[in-house]
């Protein structure tokens, strides 16, 4: 994918997410699981020298190997870290899913997860649910993860400006290319939620999604 073509094309949320994880790739060592990986969204890619093992719910998209992440097939504590991203809000038990990501990584290893919660619903093939800070703790805790940081994704004005985005992207193709000369004022939209004076106000209840990294405990 071209820089434009990202740039023009690619939601706040997947941008995000693409930061965030290479914000935390050092963390992806040795074997790693990529649980619904599969369908290559965003710009992030596998550290190098790294054995990178796709496990996805879907076959036509020839992943390593096909499996449900509530019923992984693999020995305990096989992997050095699981990489979990904008696939827990589309099963049906997280709990289910965290307890085997938990029994399949070693002791001290890592989850990163990555879930959105101001985002609108999309099915892949379904979408369950949105969570808060307060219930990934209760299901971190619930399969006996550590959490190590839960880490708001976007804000307000984030996801004012995304609405914004999609509205432009969704017009006729006239209007849609006038709207691209919006763009840099909506990054700037977006930008506001990095102030320290947004995060101790009201502003600061709205969330776009979470980074999560959770560890294994001996």
């Amino acid at each position: 994918m071209s820089r434009l073509a990202y740039y023009l094309g690619t939601s706040y949320r997947r941008k995000r997410v693409d930061a965030d994880l290479e914000s935390v790739a050092a963390l992806f060592t040795g074997r790693v699981l990529d649980v619904g990986g599969a369908r290559r969204r965003g710009r992030f890619r596998p550290p190098p020298d790294v054995r990178w093992l796709v496990a996805d719910l879907t076959p036509a998209l020839r992943p390593d190997v096909a499996a449900d992440v509530a019923a992984l097939p693999f020995r305990d504590g096989a992997f050095d870290a699981i990489k979990i991203t904008e696939v827990l809000e589309h099963v049906p038990d997280p709990a289910a899913a965290l307890a085997e990501c938990r029994r399949v990584v070693r002791a001290r290893g890592h989850v990163v997860i990555s879930a959105p919660f101001l985002e609108r619903l999309h099915g892949d093939p379904s979408d369950y649910g949105r969570y808060t800070e307060a219930m990934w703790r209760r299901l971190l805790a619930a399969a006996r993860l550590e959490p190590l940081t839960i880490a708001p994704q976007g804000g307000y004005f984030t996801h004012l400006a995304g609405l914004l985005r999609f509205l432009v992207l969704r017009a006729p193709a006239g209007l849609r290319h006038l709207g691209y000369g919006l763009f840099p004022a909506l990054d700037l939209m977006a930008r506001l939620d990095r102030s320290r004076r947004l995060a101790s106000s009201d502003f600061a209840a709205f969330v776009g999604g979470y980074l999560i990294v959770a560890t294994r405990k001996p």
